[in-house]
């Protein structure tokens, strides 16, 4: 399953990623890990999920692979093909998708493997999270590469 989750995020930014700006997928990729990281080692602490098999078992008690390569791949993959030039109804709909999917890899990662253990957490806590924080981190994004426009444009 670990491999399996290397190669789907390989995969994610390699087919739904953008080869033509990979500062910005970068810049995309972190922003994301500086969220989901930190997020996952808080739950781990708290005890609301534990991760049994790691990848880096002495260097953290979360999974890495889930929090710190996946979860960023995706968000660059549903950043970059966000429907900005559709309506609301057609956002939200892209939105739930995205987030229900990534949520689905999540709850097949703890119900069939010993990657993930729920404690007190489960998929449906999970939603309300990742809609909220998929929102927060497309807004700042978006906020942030129209002033790196403005800024390039002022040098110009």
């Amino acid at each position: 399953m670990m491999v399996a989750l290397a190669i789907a995020s390989i995969l994610l930014v390699t087919v739904l990623g953008r080869p033509d700006k990979p500062r910005e997928s970068l810049f995309l990729f972190t922003l994301d890990q500086t969220v989901t990281w930190p997020t996952t080692i808080l739950a781990v602490y708290s005890g609301i999920l534990e991760s049994p098999v790691r990848l880096f078992p002495k260097a953290t008690d979360s999974n890495f692979l889930l929090s710190f390569i996946f979860f960023p791949t995706a968000f660059v993959a549903y950043y970059w093909h966000y429907p900005r030039s559709r309506n609301h109804f057609a956002q939200i709909a892209y939105t739930l998708a995205f987030t229900g999917a990534i949520i689905l890899v999540h709850v097949a990662v703890q119900k069939y493997t010993d990657l993930l253990l729920y404690i007190t957490f489960s998929g449906y806590k999970a939603v309300p999270f990742f809609i909220i924080s998929y929102f927060l981190k497309r807004i700042y994004a978006d906020w942030y590469f129209s002033q790196l426009a403005k800024l390039r444009s002022d040098q110009q």
